[in-house]
């Protein structure tokens, strides 16, 4: 390792104190404690980890390394510490005061590591043997990096489900007491009524979570396509009844969080073949998921205004034809 290079994982260990307090501003406590999938760590958890691999790992490996000659550097099991340690305990302001200090001790450590002292090895009871730089390389990117990516991934997912798990709430809210003739009337003879875009919404929740979950549980599977005018007609979206279509929307909407619930972060990357758009994944489905509710319900508001109901129109988000 060049000295530009470890000057640049450097500067990665130094900004992360200030990565971490950027990430953790503002986050709700039921976020921090939210486990994103069975078995999956929570923020708090990551950040209790963070902790004890600062202090048990790397500021051990380093001062080791540096006193020793090729000493035996023991793995830190973080499921293990996890459990005896009782992480969901913890608070979570003293642990990161502890983490901080922690990594001003080891900034201080490597600080004074000079030439061929980078060179010094250890010999890790699972991986073998490491020199200070390629500890110093994995605590910038599998550490550090990785850590820091896990709680912006889990914010972003919170965000996501929390949206999808709205959408029934605010759907039932913006037909309620409405006319049932308010509720069919067409703004023209080629656009939808607020009973048809509900009926509409709950088709196509049928059709997300067939895709996630064909994306979820095979390799790469081809998705279907549905039109939906030519859907709208064939099962007469505007003689429905509109208490049976929220509840349909509802339970299918509710099979669809507890499946994204479930699925571990890598599962969120997996592949499915559109017939129009190609590949995509399970996270980028759900982004289209969470603008398509958007679109439907600004649409519901918007005739909500022209009809005469109190509810203030927001700009539509126009989409294809066929989903």
């Amino acid at each position: 390792m060049d000295q530009a290079e470890r000057e640049r994982y450097l500067d990665i260990i130094r900004s992360t104190p200030d990565r971490l307090k950027e990430a953790l501003a503002g986050v709700p406590r039921k976020l921090l404690t939210w486990r994103p999938a069975p078995g999956k760590w929570s923020i708090h958890e990551i950040v209790c980890h963070m902790r004890d691999a600062e202090r048990d790992g790397y500021l051990y490996r380093y001062r080791k390394i540096l006193a020793e000659d090729d000493p035996i550097l023991p793995d830190v099991d973080g499921d293990k510490l996890a459990l005896e340690r009782q992480y969901g305990r913890m608070n979570l302001r003293e642990v990161v005061r502890d983490w901080r200090a922690a990594r001003k001790e080891v900034l201080a450590v490597l600080k004074k590591v000079k030439g061929e002292q980078w060179q010094r090895i250890g010999t890790h009871e699972s991986l073998g043997p490491m020199s200070l730089d390629i500890i110093l390389e994995r605590q910038a990117l599998g550490n550090d990096g990785a850590h820091l990516g896990q709680i912006e991934d889990i914010k972003k997912r919170w965000e996501i489900l929390s949206t999808l798990r709205e959408t029934p709430k605010s759907l039932a809210s913006l037909l309620h007491g409405v006319a049932d003739e308010v509720l069919r009337r067409k703004p023209a003879p080629e656009k939808w009524s607020m009973l048809e875009i509900a009926c509409h919404l709950r088709d196509v929740e049928r059709l997300f979570v067939e895709r996630y979950a064909k994306m979820a549980n095979h390799d790469r599977p081809a998705l279907r396509m549905i039109n939906q005018d030519e859907l709208a007609v064939t099962l007469k979206y505007n003689e429905d009844d509109p208490a049976a279509a929220i509840r349909e929307f509802q339970a299918l909407r509710a099979e669809t969080i507890a499946l994204l619930s479930a699925l571990a972060h890598p599962s969120w990357q997996r592949i499915g073949l559109h017939p129009k758009r190609g590949e995509f994944s399970i996270a980028g489905q759900a982004d289209i998921h969470v603008n398509h509710d958007a679109n439907h319900l600004n649409q519901i508001r918007a005739l909500r205004e022209r009809f005469g109901a109190a509810q203030p129109a927001r700009e539509e988000v126009r989409g294809s034809k066929q989903e």
